[in-house]
């Protein structure tokens, strides 16, 4: 019995045609998955190649339909490995593609145009046919994951079997088969249209078997991570009915801030159990959840089952299980955060305690003012009642001492002033980069008459090159009270010494005198707002102390460090940096 090959073509058009209707739903069922859009491809294609093989009956279509005809068929197995390749989550290599079918047209169109013979045509695409579902079952074996293990390797075997379907046609051909007339009832004509019908049957309901296959999996393995997640995360988590408010799931860590069991809580509602303080809160947090869809950080009270409150952050959205809406619940417990902040604001309120302290110590300071200002009060009043008995060389003395008592209160004064300026903001910080030989020169026309008065030589060593990132104001304020301590705590005749360079992109300033020295309790102590310092110079010069804690307080401010040495009758050296640029220092 013969069977008419132009109907098994025709059968096999229509069988594609299913294909195509299949595997597009598939495809637009599951974009997310890559590989059904290719098996479609294939589906066409192979659809495309039936239809072109029975236009080949058709006398002036004859030649055209030869010279496509295998490219089209080829097109498919192409197709059909691509999706493959992507379906299991590999790289495609299209260049290797390519030249496959490059190779494949050159010989096809050689033996076409230049030496005619169906034979080897028929051989040429029975062996690519072959070549490419060997290697699409040598990628299923290889790449398949355990999920689709049993339906790929299924599949692999039916590329096998398929590809061993043309290694034996190709022989068949070679031993001298006929296909001149690829409608002519024999052997070698029915393989591929009868391998075509059972072979692509058996691949759309393996191909539509293994996604089925990932898809669940992709299922499980979603419901896993996400049961995993709900059940270990620090967090509260809870899932109600939209509708009446019953708990349907909890975890551990509502269980754990609440204090209830996951039996006490499944079944019930949010109400039956005092989980509320404040019953509002709940009406108002479905509101929001009604209008949005969702909430986020509404901040609630919930009561502990031991009666205690505690704070919570809640974040609620919708979603649908078994057909009804519930509501996904995460509260955040914030309790030891508001603590925290409760404890940050008591701490604020120590602090706003301690700046009345610090004004009150202000106060205090202006005790040292007492006696320069008696002494200021003293030479007054004897200059006012011995005036006309007084000699112009005792005037003169007198005077000058009024004139040193006057420039010690006028320091202290100024000290005072800034300081309690900084504290409440008042002096600007505007850092600049500075020639620091101008800055100290500066400092020293301030003070040269009180070095003179006590014959004391300054020396200085400042590069005109160094320059700092400094504010103007506060570097002068550092120089002038670190210089006049050293004025003050030197013997007539004494030296000081001024020296600067730069070290690591920054600068050390040196300020070093041949005065009295410190002890190591006063040196322990000279920066410290709570120590109150206080000793006079050595010619009695009035001292608070406050200078020091300026100058530390305005180098901090450049990110900079001071520190001292001294020992008692040795003198003392004061080492204070500054940044070069503005560029932080590494």
């Amino acid at each position: 019995m013969n069977i008419d090959l132009r109907t098994l073509a025709l059968v096999l058009g229509i069988t594609h045609l299913m294909q195509i209707v299949v595997f597009f739903y598939q495809y637009k069922a599951n974009k997310e998955v890559e590989g059904p859009g290719w098996w479609l491809l294939w589906s066409a294609a192979e659809m495309l190649g039936f239809i072109i093989i029975l236009l080949r009956a058709i006398p002036f279509l004859t030649f055209p339909i030869i010279l496509i005809q295998n490219l089209v068929l080829l097109i498919g197995p192409f197709f059909i490995y691509i999706g493959i390749v992507k379906f299991l989550g590999r790289k495609v290599n299209y260049r290797l593609i390519l030249y496959t079918f490059l190779t494949f047209s050159v010989i096809h169109f050689y033996y076409v145009f230049v030496d005619d013979n169906i034979e080897i045509r028929s051989v040429n695409i029975s062996l690519f046919f072959a070549l490419i579902s060997f290697f699409t079952a040598y990628q299923i074996i290889k790449y398949n994951t355990k999920a689709i293990r049993l339906t790929a390797n299924l599949n692999a075997v039916v590329f096998l079997i398929h590809g061993g379907v043309f290694i034996a046609r190709a022989v068949i051909i070679v031993n001298g088969a006929s296909v001149d007339n690829v409608f002519s009832p024999s052997l070698a004509n029915y393989i591929p249209y009868f391998d075509a019908l059972i072979v692509s049957l058996m691949w759309t309901f393996g191909f539509i078997m293994m996604l089925n296959q990932k898809l669940n999996a992709g299922i499980t393995e979603a419901k896993t991570h996400f049961e995993l997640i709900f059940k270990t995360s620090p967090d509260a988590i809870i899932i109600t009915r939209f509708e009446d408010g019953k708990i349907t799931d909890c975890n551990e860590g509502f269980t754990r801030i609440t204090g209830y069991t996951r039996d006490e809580f499944v079944g019930n509602d949010t109400l039956s159990l005092p989980l509320w303080e404040n019953p509002a809160e709940r009406d108002r947090m479905l509101q929001i959840v009604t209008q949005k869809g969702y909430c986020e950080n509404f901040e609630l009270f919930f009561r502990h089952k031991k009666g205690y409150t505690c704070t919570g952050l809640l974040s609620a959205r919708t979603l649908k299980l078994n057909g009804e809406t519930h509501l996904l619940g995460v509260v955040r417990d914030i309790s030891e955060r508001k603590a925290a902040e409760e404890e940050i604001k008591s701490k604020n309120e120590q602090l706003k305690k301690l700046n009345k302290e610090k004004d009150k110590f202000f106060s205090i300071m202006a005790h040292d003012l007492r006696s320069p200002f008696a002494s200021f009060q003293g030479l007054t009043e004897m200059i006012n009642e011995q005036f006309h008995a007084l000699s112009q060389a005792r005037l003169k003395e007198l005077l000058g001492k009024l004139n040193f008592s006057a420039s010690n209160l006028f320091q202290l004064l100024e000290n005072l002033l800034e300081w309690s300026r900084i504290e409440q903001g008042v002096i600007p910080f505007r850092p600049e980069i500075t020639e620091l030989n101008q800055i100290v020169n500066e400092s020293l026309s301030m003070l040269i008459e009180s070095a003179r008065v006590k014959s004391i030589t300054i020396e200085t060593n400042v590069p005109s090159y160094l320059k700092v990132y400094a504010d103007r104001y506060y570097l002068l304020s550092i120089l002038r009270n670190l210089i006049s301590n050293a004025i003050k705590f030197t013997p007539k005749g004494g030296i000081i010494a001024i020296t600067a360079f730069e070290s690591e992109n920054q600068v050390e300033v040196i300020v070093q005198d041949s005065g009295i020295g410190m002890s190591p309790e006063l040196l322990s102590n000279i920066f410290k707002i709570d120590a109150h310092i206080s000793r006079k110079g050595t010619e009695g010069e009035a001292s608070s102390g406050l200078g020091l804690i300026l100058c530390k307080s305005f180098i901090e401010k450049h990110n900079g460090s001071i520190w001292v040495e001294s020992e008692v009758g040795a003198g003392t050296t004061f080492h204070f940096t500054l940044p070069v640029s503005k560029e932080p220092s590494l």
